[in-house]
């Protein structure tokens, strides 16, 4: 091969498949490439399995390989990671790929032991590519969406091996599925939609079922995350918004529910580089994830192999116009393009591609290398020529020459032809100032933190937000610098952190952008509001256990975590629409069975992770080595969660529980008699090591401003923020004063190990 010239790579030296270190490009908050995604070697993914079932995989029914999980061994190994998993499942994927010599491969770690992972993965898709001369079109999409700070799938270069026969050089591509969301978004816990075509996201109904539709056996829009809900309810929601909104109100209404600015990133890639079999081009191949740190739902590219000069369907794609990408109606696309602000915001972001993300030089920087580093595995890749002939002199011509057939231009010759076209047919250079994905961390109690992405091209910008708790609108300046929760400093995210007054229970918020350009933002166009501190309310957690080793078991006869509320009330409360919580910032964990509890009475719920024996079993356990629980309710007018009651706590003891003393009070203890479903009132209360010890103590004034005193001998001890963070210690005090300390919750220890909650109040 003549590669290394061509390339100008004189000098680079190649043992086996390895080659110098590439440098690769990350963004804010994307997932490092990792030890299973190496950009730098090309690793050895090998399939044991029985010969038998992997002559049926590679030799019988298509149908049945395609979806029958094989038990095999995997072993993975490079210079940083040699392992050996045990009982995986292997089978084909792909579509008109599963008829190809070449197969492609998924690997699936937790089909046989449930929760197995590889590096926090579950699947890995080992990809052939075969249509491609280059193999590496798609990896090469992937890097370039997450250079542009998108989520995209990692890819890496990999032999594969099956039953120690070579079976070529693969893209191993990261799989999209729930781990993909974990670790791409700061929440993982919203609906996430595989589209294939026909999703067209036309209007049907109303109907959250009629989306449910299929097409050759599988939905167009398949739910793949929350799916024992399988609600559709989200999806019907946005559909409706899209295309059934006067286009005088389209820009506000979508953008409550649709993350725009995001996905004329991803279809100006796909302009650059001839995706035509995305949404836009074939109503095909894309993800949407409805994100519930922003409420939007968020655009996923997906397959990006028929790219960068691969056509099948005989269309002039270097010539098309961006304005005009499909020939067919798409609402996404079409109505965008009706509205200036997101033409202007689409030219801004092609010419952004063109010029830096696909410029010619960028796309070789990334090519060159990994083409170096593949070269001898092609060389020695079988399978390779057998789809369609291709050679390695095919390989190696791959940048620069057309093959002909489905493969119309080389990699760099795509570039050339796109990228001049693409010149003569932009809209001329508009001013843009793109504000988007406005999100916060409500609820809270001691601060709350709120973020924008703000983009002014390049202009000057000032970005404000305001908040109004009830009294008028503050403003408080808005940083990219790394040091107001803005994520890293310069990434285009703005942010602040505000501390919550004690009177705050729920704030309105907007976020306002100005350019140097004379340009003016306000996102969302309608106020935010959010929880941000607890709406007193006679239902309160009134005990809690985190340790139970003997004192009270289940109907099963295990002795679990639990919580006991009290209505401190004189009339009865209604359980329904009210939750439990381990988490502040998911109060909807535990939706408490419907029912009445009466004034001064108790109600009972196990903490045990176990919801399947039974309606008062809660999904999750609390950690007797601090946590906390929230007590909520969701208010369904206003959209948003309602706190009612929120206690964090330290390490306790074994068989101890920590309650209110007496019933309803706002002074926590620790019991050495847990009163479990009754009275707190008469409960032996432990001492200073939880054996024995002084008398409780009385503490006052509570909520206090200034300072904090308790009854008794003095004594030393801390005081905590609600994020454990040590915020003040004393040394044989009766009290402390706490000037300059902003206002929120905390916990007090003291040495003989009492502890309080105590509310700072401005």
């Amino acid at each position: 091969m003549n590669l290394f010239l061509r390339l100008g790579l004189l000098g680079l030296v190649v043992a086996g498949c390895l080659a110098p270190t590439v440098v690769c490009f990350g963004q804010t908050d994307l997932p490092p490439y990792g030890p299973v995604f190496l950009q730098d070697e090309v690793a050895t993914i090998g399939i044991t399995m029985d010969p038998d079932s992997a002559d049926a995989m590679l030799f019988g029914d298509i149908d049945y390989a395609a979806t029958n999980p094989f038990p095999a061994i995997l072993q993975y190994q490079s210079s940083v990671l040699d392992t050996l998993i045990d009982t995986i499942a292997v089978r084909l994927r792909g579509n008109t790929s599963l008829f190809a010599p070449k197969k492609s491969f998924k690997i699936d770690l937790n089909a046989f032991i449930p929760g197995q992972k590889f590096a926090d993965l579950e699947k890995l898709n080992i990809n052939a590519n075969q249509n491609d001369p280059s193999i590496l079109r798609a990896a090469l999409s992937w890097h370039t969406l997450r250079r542009m700070g998108l989520a995209g799938s990692r890819t890496s270069m990999v032999k594969f091996n099956l039953n120690g026969e070579f079976m070529g050089v693969y893209v191993n591509t990261e799989h999209m599925d729930e781990e993909f969301v974990e670790e791409y978004y700061d929440k993982d816990d919203g609906n996430f939609y595989k589209c294939l075509w026909p999703a067209t996201l036309d209007y049907i109904s109303t109907t959250p079922d009629d989306y449910k539709f299929e097409v050759n056996g599988r939905r167009a829009y398949e739910l793949k995350t929350n799916t024992d809900e399988d609600d559709y309810t989200d999806l019907a929601a946005f559909i409706d918004v899209l295309n059934n909104t006067p286009d005088d109100q389209l820009p506000c209404a979508l953008e409550e529910v649709f993350n725009v600015a995001d996905f004329l990133k991803v279809q100006a890639l796909d302009v650059v580089s001839a995706n035509w079999d995305g949404y836009a081009g074939n109503k095909n191949n894309f993800y949407l994830y409805h994100n519930p740190q922003t409420g939007l739902f968020d655009y996923i590219a997906y397959d990006l192999d028929n790219t960068w000069g691969i056509d099948w369907i005989n269309e002039d794609w270097e010539s098309r116009n961006p304005y005009a990408w499909s020939t067919e109606y798409r609402p996404l696309y079409d109505r965008l393009m009706d509205v200036p602000e997101y033409r202007n915001w689409y030219t801004y972001y092609l010419r952004r591609v063109a010029q830096e993300y696909a410029h010619p030089d960028t796309v070789a920087a990334y090519l060159a290398p990994r083409m170096a580093m593949i070269a001898p595995c092609v060389d020695q890749d079988e399978y390779y020529p057998l789809t369609f002939g291709f050679t390695p002199e095919d390989f190696d011509a791959a940048l620069d020459e057309a093959w002909g057939g489905h493969v119309e231009f080389g990699i760099q010759e795509w570039l050339t032809e796109r990228l001049y076209t693409l010149e003569g047919q932009l809209d001329a250079e508009a001013a843009v100032l793109i504000a988007h994905e406005v999100e916060d961390n409500a609820p809270v109690l001691d601060s709350l933190r709120i973020r924008a992405i703000v983009d002014g091209g390049g202009d000057d910008l000032a970005v404000t937000c305001w908040i109004d708790a009830g009294s008028g609108a503050q403003s408080f300046e808005m940083y990219d610098d790394g040091a107001h929760g803005d994520r890293q400093a310069g990434d285009g995210t703005w942010g602040i952190k505000v501390p919550i007054a004690y009177s705050w229970t729920t704030v309105d918020y907007q976020v306002q952008a100005t350019s140097s350009a004379g340009l003016e933002r306000w996102v969302p166009c309608n106020p935010v509001t959010v929880t941000v501190g607890i709406s007193p309310s006679d239902l309160v957690v009134n005990e809690l256990m985190t340790s139970n080793a003997n004192n009270v078991s289940d109907a099963f006869g295990e002795f679990d975590d639990w919580v006991e509320l009290y209505n401190n009330g004189s009339y009865p409360i209604e359980l329904g629409g009210k939750y439990l919580s381990d988490n502040l910032s998911n109060p909807g964990k535990f939706a408490l069975p419907e029912g009445t509890l009466a004034a001064g009475d108790w109600a009972f719920y196990w903490a045990d992770n176990d919801p399947e024996q039974g309606a008062y079993h809660a999904p999750f356990t609390l950690s007797s080595t601090g946590d906390e629980i929230v007590l909520s309710e969701w208010d369904e007018e206003a959209e948003l969660w309602i706190i009612l009651d929120f206690f964090p706590f330290g390490q306790s003891e074994q068989d101890a529980s920590l309650g209110r003393f007496p019933d309803g009070e706002d002074y926590w203890v620790w019991f050495a008699t847990p009163t479990a479903d009754a009275t707190n009132n008469y409960a032996i209360i432990l001492g200073g090591d939880h054996l024995d010890g002084p008398a409780p103590r009385t503490m006052g004034p509570n909520p206090s401003r200034d300072c904090l005193r308790w009854d008794g001998p003095q004594a030393s001890g801390e005081v905590r923020d609600a994020h454990g963070r040590l915020k003040h210690t004393f040394e044989r005090a009766s009290g402390f004063c706490s000037e300059g300390w902003e206002a929120g919750v905390y916990l007090i220890t003291l040495d003989d190990g009492t502890r309080w909650r105590w509310v700072r109040v401005d």
